[in-house]
């Protein structure tokens, strides 16, 4: 059913990204399949449209939440329900909106390990083109006129605990940045989002619904998920759904595998690409033994409370949660520039509660885990074990940065507002109270074919297999020193560019 030259599966972060630049070209033919809705951004919720994180009528929303996904943080902790989203825009459609570039550090890295063509200096051209920075679109390090609204929210609009990160941050000497996603920056910043308006616009928004109406030759397939893929010999031919329906592709097609960190290995595993113990183990016949879900990444938080006086503690919930941030360079053993975040936390609404605080996070992390199948049955949750501070240096570089922010909540700023004792977790109860950031990443790794560690060369070609490319945030070398939103979108970006030449 329904040949194409590019068939996408997933139209989320970088799957709508891909779609809307390759049809750019009226000769090639794009399908795009979604495992969720298709629907116009008019048809979106209004609990997905203001610029917070979601609420709880947001997240028990089938149509947009892949409901029965769960992992496990580390070997401290049970299971928990690990959120993405679901429909056009995928997890665009319901995560934080924050709109934090990766360091150039990060990406000069990806081209070390093995991902040429990866350099700061070769994805700067991609950010900028994805960006209409409303600040800073007319500096060479950001562009004014791409699809996706860049916003920092005035500090006349700020929080109190924005507020006081900022004010106790300089009195402690850290510089202040007015824009953290320019390179070689750090200190304490406003925190840039992709809004537009007071709403959020996603990548359904940005890149699909403005263009589907004049584009005969994109084709939109919603309410499709993929269960495996179709081979002819070792080239790809096109994808099973779980409903039995095949889609195929042109003889020189390619699929495009952009189903997320835990979508796209699950498929490939499904398919027979991936560890040769875990293929045996499901009786799958091996097509290509590469090391699928075997690198996985995500960011590990912790949060620190800080008890408001009443009349500072409670925001409604159409009030941005954050609007500043802290960025600094721990100099610890094993770390880089820029590899701890602070960021403010304004409010407590889902609880209720008149306290607000910080989230620490470790943005730059080692320690790694890995996605396995549960099942052949693709309506199965993989298990995921996330292995979250297992590398000793994260972990020290996380107690020391409770005590960097213990020092900025004893200094006025924060007095003033503080009803009592801030609850910042001890160095002993870390790994027990550890999150992390939803930011999964790794498990379909780039880099060089004759790695042990790559799946996918510096082309986001599967080895070994043809017809087959990944692009989402799976393929990451090394999760960036950021929130992977516009990374992600900045992996389309690049890809469709080097495919549209």
């Amino acid at each position: 059913m329904a040949n194409a030259d590019y068939l996408i599966v997933g139209a989320g972060s970088a799957g709508a990204v891909l779609a809307g630049r390759l049809s750019a070209d009226p000769n090639v033919e794009v399908l795009l399949l979604e495992a969720g809705r298709d629907y116009r951004s008019k048809e979106t919720p209004p609990e997905f449209r203001p610029r917070n994180l979601s609420n709880e009528r947001s997240i028990n929303n089938p149509d947009f939440y892949w409901r029965e996904l769960t992992a496990q943080r580390n070997r401290y902790q049970q299971e928990f329900a690990y959120v993405r989203g679901k429909g056009l825009g995928g997890t665009s459609t319901i995560n934080g909106l924050c709109a934090i570039r990766g360091i150039p550090e990060d990406f000069d890295r990806w081209a070390e390990l093995g991902a040429t063509g990866w350099s700061w200096r070769d994805v700067l051209p991609a950010f900028n083109r994805l960006e209409a920075d409303a600040q800073f679109g007319d500096s060479a390090y950001h562009g004014s006129d791409g699809p996706v609204p860049i916003y920092r929210e005035s500090e006349a609009g700020w929080g109190i605990m924005d507020d006081a990160l900022r004010d106790a941050a300089l009195d402690a000497g850290f510089p202040w940045c007015e824009d953290h996603n320019a390179p070689g920056t750090t200190g304490v910043s406003p925190f840039a989002m992709n809004i537009k308006d007071g709403e959020r616009v996603s990548t359904n928004d940005a890149y699909i619904d403005p263009i589907r109406d004049d584009r005969p030759n994109l084709r939109i397939i919603g309410n499709a998920e993929v269960d495996r893929l179709e081979f002819s010999g070792n080239r790809v031919s096109g994808v099973r759904c779980t409903d039995g329906r095949i889609f195929s592709i042109h003889t020189d097609g390619t699929v495009i595998l952009s189903a997320g960190a835990i979508g796209s290995p699950s498929i490939m595993l499904r398919s027979g690409i991936g560890p040769e113990d875990q293929l045996s183990s499901m009786n799958i016949a091996p097509k290509s033994v590469l090391p699928v879900g075997m690198g996985l990444q995500d960011h590990a938080l912790v949060t620190c409370v800080v008890p408001t006086v009443e009349s500072f503690g409670r925001r409604a919930v159409g009030d941005r949660p954050f609007n500043c941030i802290l960025r600094y360079s721990s100099g610890l053993p094993g770390a880089g520039e820029n590899d701890m975040l602070v960021m403010a936390l304004n409010q407590n609404y889902w609880l209720n509660q008149a306290n607000a605080g910080v989230a620490i996070i470790l943005n730059q992390c080692s320690s790694r885990g890995r996605l396995t199948l549960a099942s052949t049955d693709p309506t199965a949750a993989p298990v995921i074990e996330m292995d979250l501070l297992e590398d000793q240096l994260d972990y020290a570089r996380l107690v020391d940065a409770t005590e960097v922010v213990r020092d900025l909540l004893s200094r006025k700023p924060y007095r003033d507002v503080a009803s009592g004792p801030a609850l910042i977790p001890a160095a002993n109860d870390i790994r027990h109270v550890v999150r992390d950031g939803m930011h999964m990443s790794g498990t379909a790794r780039m880099g060089a074919p004759d790695d042990p560690r790559s799946v996918v060369d510096p082309d986001c070609r599967v080895l070994g297999i043809d017809g087959l490319r990944v692009v989402d945030t799976s393929i990451m070398p090394e999760i960036t020193r950021a929130n992977p939103n516009l990374t992600a979108i900045m992996l389309g970006e690049h890809i469709a560019a080097r495919l549209n030449r």
